[in-house]
C-alpha cells in the first residue's frame, strides 16, 4: 500500500507516523520545515515562534501522545504571566501553571515537527499541483508537470483553500473545502538588545488592531535575547490581506507600542509575516474527510478549528480510520 501524505503539518505528520508500519508512506512538503504553523524564524541571533503560539491538550488521547514527548523535553509547559488587556489597560491576570498546562516545543516550536518528522520519508521543497486518478491508483505531479509517484491513496493535509485547489474538480472534497472559509493573520516579530519592562509574559489584547503579544523568550530552553510576537486581528489581516508590508509592519508596530505602553520602534529586528490561513470558524462532525471509493483523504485543523489540538485529532483520527479499513 503507497500513500502519499501532501502537507508536513502536525496532521499530515501525526496520520504518517501513526500508519507507517501499514504501508509505504512519502510526506511531500512544499517548504523547506516541518510543523506547519507550529514554525520558529530565526533572524540576527533572535528566535521567534511566529505561528502557533502554544497549545493545550484536553482530549485523552492527545494528552496519551504528548507524554513521550514531554518525558524527551521536546514538549514543556510555558509557566507565563497571562494578561487580558482592554487596548493598554489590564483588565485581568493569572499565572499559567501545571493544573491547566499550555504547552510549547522545546527549544522551539519547530521542534515538535522536526520530531515526529524523523524516520519518515519526507521529500521537502516539493509542491503537488495535480493529481490524476487512473484505474490502478493516483499520479502525482509537481508544477513544471514533472511526475512524483504513482500511490494508492493520496492525503491532503493542507489548509481549506489549498486543498480544494488540489482535489480533482468533481470530487466531495473540493466541495467541502471551498465551503470552509479560513481566515489570515499577520505576525510581527520584534527583537530587542535590552529587555523591555513588562508585568506579564503573554496577554490577548481587545479592541486594537492586535489581539496578542507575548514575550517569546519567556518560553522554556529559549535564547536570552528579548523578543516579542504580536498577531494581528483576523479582521485586520483579512482587510489588508495584500496591503503594502512596509504599511501593515508600522501599523502593528504602532499598535503595539500603544498596547504595551512603551516605544518598540527601537527594536534590533523587526520582521512581518502573513499567514494566509491561520484559523477557522468551529466545525461540526468528523475531524477529516474519506473516500473509499477513489482513495482520496483529508485531514487538517480546518475540520474542527484551527487549533493544534484540531490538527492533531484530525491526522489521528484518519490514520485510526484508514487502519480499520486496511485490517
Amino acid at each position: 500500500m503507497r500513500i502519499a501524505v501532501v502537507g508536513a503539518g502536525l496532521s499530515g505528520l501525526v496520520f504518517a507516523r501513526e500508519l507507517a508500519d501499514l504501508g509505504d508512506i512519502t510526506v511531500f512538503e512544499k517548504s523547506r520545515g516541518y510543523g506547519g504553523r507550529m514554525a520558529t524564524r530565526y533572524e540576527q541571533g533572535f528566535e521567534f515562534d511566529h505561528g502557533a503560539q502554544f497549545f493545550t491538550a484536553r482530549s485523552p488521547a492527545f494528552q496519551k501522545y504528548l507524554q513521550p514527548l514531554i518525558d524527551r523535553g521536546v514538549v514543556a509547559c510555558w509557566h507565563a504571566r497571562f494578561a487580558e488587556l482592554d487596548k493598554n489597560q489590564v483588565s485581568t491576570t493569572r499565572d499559567w501553571n501545571d493544573a491547566y498546562s499550555h504547552f510549547v516545543g522545546k527549544p522551539r516550536m519547530n521542534a515538535i515537527g522536526q520530531h515526529l518528522a524523523d524516520g519518515l520519508e519526507i521529500r521537502r521543497n516539493t509542491t503537488v499541483a495535480a493529481l490524476q486518478r487512473e484505474a490502478d491508483g493516483w499520479n502525482l505531479a509537481d508544477g513544471d508537470g514533472n511526475a512524483l509517484g504513482r500511490f494508492d491513496w493520496i492525503v491532503a493535509s493542507m489548509p481549506a483553500a489549498q486543498a480544494a485547489a488540489l482535489a480533482p474538480a468533481d470530487s466531495s472534497l473540493r466541495r467541502a473545502a471551498t465551503n470552509t472559509r479560513m481566515l489570515a493573520c499577520y505576525a510581527l516579530m520584534l527583537g530587542f538588545d535590552d529587555p523591555l519592562s513588562l508585568p506579564w509574559q503573554a496577554a490577548l489584547v481587545r479592541g486594537a488592531d492586535i489581539s496578542w503579544v507575548s514575550v517569546n523568550s519567556s518560553k522554556p530552553g529559549r535564547p536570552g535575547q528579548f523578543t516579542l510576537v504580536v498577531h494581528s486581528t483576523n479582521a485586520y489581516a483579512e482587510a489588508n490581506i495584500d496591503g503594502d508590508p512596509k504599511d501593515v509592519r508600522e501599523h502593528l508596530l504602532g499598535e503595539t507600542s500603544s498596547v504595551v505602553g512603551i516605544d518598540c520602534g527601537s527594536a534590533t529586528v523587526c520582521r512581518l509575516h502573513r499567514w494566509r490561513y491561520a484559523n477557522a470558524d468551529k466545525q461540526e462532525g468528523t475531524p477529516f474527510f474519506i473516500d473509499p471509493e477513489t482513495g482520496l483523504a483529508a485531514s487538517g485543523d480546518w475540520f474542527r478549528r484551527g487549533r493544534v489540538e484540531a490538527a492533531f485529532t484530525s491526522g489521528f483520527e484518519l490514520a485510526a480510520e484508514l487502519r480499520g479499513l486496511f485490517a
